[in-house]
């Protein structure tokens, strides 16, 4: 296996799996005796598929994208704990909740994508967050943040083992003071009880 950084500037080159052009991580695979390359992929791609998955709500491969003992937390400013919420099967049931409340199109944007750190089977990379929405007739920012993202390879395949989610400014609707608590458990401000 290869880890190759390609120290690209933000102008250059194709738009990768993330969204955008520039730097960009990728993993090969290569048969030691015949150098014949047996895989390929762009590190940062599983936190895109994560977007595009929640956004186009495929459960399927939503679960797909996280470890089996993953971890799904996050924050809002540092100052308002979401979650955590632990296990594959429960980060899945957690997210996928959301979407019979949630009556328009959003769009999980990934902007500066940069790996913190690598070795041969676990990278952290972080990426700001632009979430958007449109109801059909307008589009509209929802929020703003970033995710820090450590992954784990499986075979083949990175995972998101741990993902640490921090909003700019709260994700729901209204004041938490205000909300009931069924609408806190829903949005993770109570944790995972």
């Amino acid at each position: 296996t290869v880890l190759m950084n390609h120290e690209l500037g933000n102008t250059v080159g194709t738009v990768r799996a993330h969204g955008a052009k520039g730097a960009f991580v990728s993993k090969w695979v290569i048969d030691k005796d015949t150098l014949e390359v047996l895989h390929g992929e762009d590190l940062i791609e599983r936190v895109a598929r994560y977007c595009w998955a929640y956004d186009e709500r495929r459960a399927d491969l939503l679960a797909d994208c996280f470890t089996e003992d993953g971890v799904w937390e996050g924050n809002v400013l540092a100052k308002v704990p979401v979650g955590p919420f632990e296990g594959r099967e429960r980060i899945r049931k957690w997210l996928t909740e959301f979407w019979p409340h949630q009556h328009d199109q959003r769009r999980h944007m990934l902007l500066n994508n940069l790996v913190e750190s690598l070795s041969a089977d676990s990278a952290v990379t972080l990426s700001y967050l632009l979430l958007m929405s449109s109801d059909g007739a307008v589009p509209k920012l929802e929020c703003t943040g970033f995710y820090r993202c450590d992954l784990s390879l499986e075979g083949k395949t990175w995972r998101i083992a741990r993902m640490t989610a921090c909003f700019d400014a709260p994700f729901w609707p209204g004041q938490l003071e205000s909300m009931s608590e069924r609408g806190k458990r829903r949005h993770g401000v109570l944790g995972d009880d």
